[in-house]
């Protein structure tokens, strides 16, 4: 696996950032050990260390007026076999009657009295642990209080300290490798629905888009209905293409067919009138090929823009002023008035432009070339909820139901053309949220191409 590949991995990711986790805890652990440890040392030894000063004091006491002191050797013995230690018993006068003279304790006289007072020092340049005790004993003359100092040196301490972090540190780590452990066998254990899921997708056909039947975790279950989701829009999507490719190679075969005959008939005949009416239908075939390829490009293209094309604010006045002028020829056939009505204010829908013109341009198309007798009406409008653009003519209306006309390639018996121009339009008005709706109004037939309001 390539290092950019493993950093992608979700099991490397969960491992990484779980490793990390429990080193930071681990740390953290590692420092509390040793506090804990340190204190735990303390505590242990600071006890015998009390006890030994206490038991020394104990050993004071007077004879012959004079202060006296009979040091435990079993007591001394005890705190001696783990550290070096000092002491000293100074009489109510001031008097060290035993031990180091030069040994010191900073302990308040209040405080000594009432207990061992502890406390950190430095003795012949070591570091020391020094308890300091006040005995009452009865001196004619003196306050009546004996002192009692007793010193250790702190390695033994520090040892056991750092036996208990070691061992402590060793516990740590081996629950930590344990819980990486556990941790990447969890992952794999809860990747397996994914791989599932991978397996079953791999080794479908390309045609299959059934959705995924796989239980997935609750974690992903949204992605999965999701990717069910697409995998439905895109069998619809290849349905409608099948569909489509199915129809257009059935209707170009019939004017392919039409104009290869015509050829063949024009490659026969001698050189005469019926030849002139020959190339003259070979023009109209090859016309009529044309539209229909046009038409079906549109119609490609208005499929593949329904979701992907980009949409923007498009003001429907300018939209259809300027199909309008396009879509009309500069001649036509018969005298046909034309005139367009827009909308105060402008009505603004959010939507694809170049669907927009192809639609509305095959409605007009379609009312000149089938419809309008003398009058062509272009209306804009909007409500609450709609814009919408009316394509309105005086002809005679269609000529089966508006329902059968709105499927592709559906078209009167009569008609020359594709029978695409109204589903074309009927697919850019569901693209737009909206739909194309066709009626007779009194001697006008309409055809209105209504968008959801932005």
């Amino acid at each position: 696996m390539l290092l950019s590949d493993l950093r992608l991995s979700l099991r490397f990711r969960i491992v990484a950032v779980l490793s990390a986790v429990l080193a930071a805890g681990a740390i953290l652990l590692g420092f509390a050990a040793w506090h804990s440890s340190s204190l735990a040392a303390q505590q242990a030894y600071d006890r015998l260390l009390a006890g030994g000063a206490v038991q020394i004091a104990e050993n004071v006491y007077v004879q012959g007026g004079v202060v006296t002191v009979e040091p435990p050797v079993s007591t001394i013995a005890t705190l001696a076999a783990y550290d070096l230690v000092f002491y000293k018993v100074v009489d109510p006068r001031g008097v060290v009657v035993a031990g180091y003279d030069d040994l010191a304790s900073d302990a308040d006289p209040v405080d000594i009295r009432a207990g061992v007072v502890l406390e950190d020092g430095l003795y012949q340049g070591q570091p020391v642990r020094i308890a300091t005790l006040a005995r009452q004993i009865e001196l004619p003359g003196t306050n009546n209080w004996a002192t009692i100092i007793v010193a250790q040196t702190t390695e033994a301490r520090r040892a056991l300290a750092r036996d208990l972090t070691l061992k402590a540190l060793g516990v740590i780590a081996a629950m930590s490798l344990l819980a990486l452990i556990a941790t990447a066998y969890a992952v794999t254990l809860a990747l397996q629905p994914l791989m599932r899921i991978e397996r079953e997708i791999a080794s479908r056909r390309p045609d299959d888009l059934r959705p995924i039947a796989a239980e997935p975790p609750v974690e992903i279950r949204n992605l999965v209905q999701a990717i069910d989701d697409f995998m439905r829009r895109l069998s619809e999507r290849m349905a409608i293409m099948q569909r489509f490719i199915a129809d257009a190679a059935h209707q170009i075969r019939t004017p392919l067919a039409a104009l290869d005959a015509q050829v063949e008939i024009l490659l026969a005949t001698p050189a005469s009138r019926r030849k002139a009416d020959t190339v003259k239908r070979i023009h109209e075939r090859t016309a009529e090929l044309g539209r229909l390829t046009g038409q079906l490009l549109d119609h490609a293209m208005v499929i593949h823009r329904k979701d992907a094309a980009a949409t923007a604010a498009v003001d429907l006045n300018e939209l259809a002023k300027s199909v309008l002028a396009k879509t009309v020829p500069l001649s036509l056939p018969r005298e046909v008035d034309i005139a367009f009505i827009p909308a105060e204010p402008p009505p603004i829908v959010n939507g694809d432009a170049v669907s927009l013109r192809e639609a509305l341009g095959n409605l007009i198309d379609n009312a000149l070339k089938h419809g309008a007798e003398s009058r062509l009406v272009v209306t804009v409008g909007e409500d609450a909820e709609h814009a919408w653009i009316d394509v309105a003519d005086d002809g005679e209306g269609f000529p089966a139901p508006p329902a059968d006309l709105l499927r592709p390639f559906a078209k009167g018996p009569a008609s020359s053309g594709s029978g695409l121009g109204l589903s074309i339009a009927m697919e850019v008005a569901k693209a737009h949220g909206g739909e194309l709706a066709v009626w007779r109004d009194g001697w006008m037939t309409r055809v209105r191409l209504s968008l959801a309001r932005t």
